[in-house]
């Protein structure tokens, strides 16, 4: 299965990239993720766990990131299984680094912003392979990269670049609070959301 998103960055693609080269922070950023280990030979030791209602899943795998500096592009692929729900998971998620037009805000100063364009294609066996239907992981997947673009927005600077990477090499928390999700609250989110947009109809 195939999913497209896209969020936008209120910072200039040049202070952003730093970023992208930071896979410890982009892993904080990304609710329920961690890393569990130093990379071994370019792969990354990782772990994501959800909890959707009564069903609870662990995700334990090993990823591997490949980036073109000059496009400020990337790649993630990955595999990772979950022994409780017998299930397993592997993917891959191109994304790309854009600038947005400048906007000329009230104080007359030019504000420069990025778009983060990404595409994942991923396939999804065992029990938890039921919840890839009727568009539910398209929408999860929305709020997902909602919550990481929200958390990554708040950890980089708003000035030049050699600020952006002066402040990414700054010490982090083990264990972030933004580090944990249920996607049983984003269901209700969604489903709230959607009630009120056919009330409104």
């Amino acid at each position: 299965m195939e999913l497209e998103q896209q969020f936008e960055l209120p910072v200039a693609p040049d202070a952003v990239w730093p970023a992208f080269q930071d896979l410890e922070l982009l892993v904080t950023c990304l609710p329920g993720a961690s890393l569990t280990g130093p990379a071994v030979d370019g792969a990354l030791p990782m772990r994501f766990e959800v909890k959707l209602g009564p069903i609870a899943a662990v995700f334990v795998g090993t990823g591997r990131v490949t980036l073109d500096q000059s496009a400020r592009s990337g790649q993630f692929e990955g595999t990772a299984s979950d022994k409780r729900t017998n299930s397993r998971v592997r993917g891959e998620a191109h994304f790309q680094l854009e600038p947005l037009p400048p906007v000329e805000p009230t104080e007359g100063k030019s504000t420069a912003g990025s778009v983060v364009k990404v595409r994942v294609d991923y396939n999804l066996t065992g029990s938890l392979a039921q919840f890839s239907r009727a568009g539910l992981v398209r929408e999860l997947a929305s709020a997902l990269t909602a919550q990481f673009a929200s958390n990554l927005a708040k950890r980089l600077p708003e000035k030049a670049p050699e600020a952006a990477a002066q402040s990414l090499s700054s010490p982090r928390p083990a264990t972030p609070e933004t580090n944990s999700i249920s996607l049983g609250k984003l269901l209700i989110s969604l489903l709230r959301t959607r009630w009120k947009t056919l009330w409104r109809k």
